[in-house]
């Protein structure tokens, strides 16, 4: 009995911690996307939001392929023929660039490709 009361109050303050650092930054996010026809390939530039405003702010990104959407016109495409062929920042890391190739045949769906810039600043900024 003694022992789940420590781990309870273990547990308790593992979610405080976590609060307060949860609490302590803001998270901001750019998103854009496009559709990429058969054959062809795309390349995104997105933003990071606040670019190289804070010092102590730590930029991320992701490129994601997605299925068409229902009613599309043409077959459906195979998305493991789709590859993200680079992903990574720009221009002195205010942007973020993701390239990627539709490698379906001509006939298919165009697939959607999205890219998001994330930036997580730290408060108080610095």
């Amino acid at each position: 009995m003694r022992y789940a009361g420590v781990a309870a109050l273990a547990t308790v303050a593992a979610l405080a911690a976590g609060a307060a650092l949860a609490a302590n930054s803001v998270v901001k996010r750019h998103s854009e996307s496009t559709t990429i026809p058969a054959g062809q390939t795309r390349t995104l530039t997105v933003p990071y939001p606040d670019a190289l405003e804070y010092g102590n702010a730590h930029y991320s990104g992701s490129a994601i392929v997605l299925a068409p959407k229902a009613g599309a016109n043409g077959s459906p495409p195979k998305l493991a023929r789709v590859r993200i062929l680079e992903a990574q920042s720009v221009l002195g890391g205010s942007d973020y660039q993701a390239r990627a190739h539709n490698g379906n045949a001509a006939g298919t769906a165009a697939v959607r490709f999205n890219v998001t810039a994330t930036t997580r600043e730290p408060l108080p900024h610095s």
